[in-house]
C-alpha cells in the first residue's frame, strides 16, 4: 500500500492517530542538529539519555544527528509528551524530524514540525477510521519510502 502525505491535523484527529501508532511502532529515529541547533534540537538530550537509544551522523542535513532505539515505554511516553499537537505549537517545544518504524518500515514520518507522511496497511486504515481519524483528505504518494 501507497504512503500518504496527511500534512497536519487538527488535535482531535492527531492525537487518536498518534497513539495508534505508538502502539504498533516498535523503534523510532529522531533528527537534530549536532551543535546547538536552537529550536531544531527540541528532546536532543531527552531521547539521548534513553538507555536503548544510539547516535550516529544523519545524512539528511549537514552536521545533524539521528538517535535511534526501541520504542520502550520511556520512549514512548516522549513521544506522547512531546508530540500532543500539530495544530498549535512552540518550535522550540516540539520535536522538528523524526520517524516511528514497525520492524524496520517507516510507518509515520514528522518533518518540519508538521508534515505528517504515513504508511499504513490496510488494517491500519480500517483502526485509525475505528478510533474517529478521517483519512478521506488524505493525498497518497507515488513514490517509494
Amino acid at each position: 500500500m501507497p504512503g500518504f502525505y496527511v500534512g497536519w491535523l487538527p488535535d482531535d484527529q492527531w492525537r487518536p492517530l498518534l497513539s495508534y501508532v505508538l502502539d504498533q511502532a516498535d523503534s523510532y529515529r529522531v533528527h537534530v542538529p549536532e551543535g546547538p541547533g536552537g529550536q531544531l534540537s527540541y528532546g536532543r538530550e531527552q531521547f539521548k539519555a534513553l538507555p536503548e537509544s544510539s547516535v550516529t551522523p544523519w545524512s539528511g542535513m549537514r552536521d545533524a544527528l539521528e538517535i535511534a532505539g526501541e520504542l520502550s515505554p520511556g520512549a514512548r511516553e516522549l513521544f506522547a509528551t512531546m508530540e500532543n499537537s500539530l495544530a498549535s505549537f512552540n518550535p522550540t517545544e516540539k520535536l522538528w524530524d523524526y520517524q516511528l518504524l514497525r520492524r524496520g518500515d517507516v510507518l509515520l514520518r514528522i518533518g518540519d514540525y508538521h508534515d505528517l507522511l504515513l504508511y499504513p496497511t490496510y488494517a491500519d486504515l480500517s483502526h485509525l477510521r475505528f478510533r474517529g481519524v478521517v483519512t478521506d483528505a488524505w493525498h497518497p504518494l507515488s513514490e517509494q519510502r
